[in-house]
């Protein structure tokens, strides 16, 4: 299924650079998680929101599809239903349907974006919450060209043709950021967590992508819906998937993404990902 998406463009008079495919968490919309972006509560230092600072970044915003919440009685737009947010392993089978679908959603737009903006390597997945949760498993089945399931039969025609070698800007994206989220299926080796998925098309035969993309991680000490004990569980998944991993934990912040400092962090990370930073004002420097 098509997923409905919100979208900022990259600011005049900025060139198309890069593109950060951003999911909103569990019963949120895609409208609300790019107003949550853009608002005063998540502001950097300088008081200037991501968007602000990555002027040409193309900012995607997908939507879950309305999913029935079985702790809520209610259908909501949710990437995967939870049995118990307390305990995200109570009853963790059920989350494999909605999370199945979910990441071959993802990977669709994935390769739509990587189309647009030149390769996956101008490409970042970011999330909340359960949106940070799908994008990491949306990266455990991405495979050298974009995905497992090569929906335009690019990496098909390299093979064909004999050319094994994928460029280099298809080995990996950009990066991926995680906020107060988690990692569904914890534990186990990183073909042992593709399998639970039992995606289709199978699951990627190499690496590749998962190993080169750098990873970044916030998570507040007193957010009181995803516990930041599952964060460091996820950091510690990460790293024995063989991912170099950015960790940051906040005394403050909720279950949001921590500011200023929070997204200080994030702003770092991104520039270092080679994403161009927005020129200071000159009332800006004088300060």
């Amino acid at each position: 299924m098509e997923l409905g998406c919100s979208v900022i463009s990259p600011l005049a008079p900025h060139k198309h650079t890069h593109t950060v495919i951003f999911l909103h968490g569990r019963g949120d919309t895609s409208r609300n998680m790019a107003d949550a972006l853009l608002s005063r509560w998540t502001r950097d230092s300088r008081g200037r929101s991501l968007v602000d600072e990555f002027p040409s970044v193309r900012w995607v915003f997908p939507e879950a599809e309305p999913r029935l919440a079985e702790t809520l009685g209610e259908v909501c737009p949710q990437w995967f239903d939870v049995s118990n947010m307390l305990d995200l392993t109570d009853a963790e089978e059920m989350q494999v349907f909605g999370l199945r679908g979910s990441v071959a959603s993802i990977r669709r737009i994935v390769r739509r974006e990587a189309r647009t903006v030149g390769g996956m390597d101008h490409v970042v997945l970011a999330g909340v919450s359960q949106g940070g949760a799908t994008v990491f498993h949306t990266l455990l089945h991405l495979d050298d060209g974009g995905g497992a399931e090569s929906a335009d039969g690019e990496l098909m025609a390299l093979q064909e043709k004999g050319e094994d070698e994928v460029p280099k800007s298809e080995s990996r994206l950009c990066g991926i950021m995680g906020f107060s989220c988690w990692l569904p299926f914890p534990g186990g080796s990183l073909e042992e967590t593709r399998e639970v998925l039992g995606m289709e098309d199978g699951w990627p035969k190499t690496d590749t992508v998962v190993r080169n993309t750098p990873a970044f991680l916030g998570h507040c000490a007193d957010d009181s819906l995803v516990f930041v004990e599952y964060g460091r569980q996820l950091r510690t998944g990460l790293k024995s998937f063989g991912m170099n991993v950015e960790w940051h934990e906040y005394e403050d912040g909720g279950h949001w993404i921590n500011a200023p400092k929070g997204v200080d962090d994030a702003v770092e990370f991104l520039k270092a990902q080679g994403i161009p930073l927005a020129e200071l004002k000159e009332e800006e420097e004088e300060e």
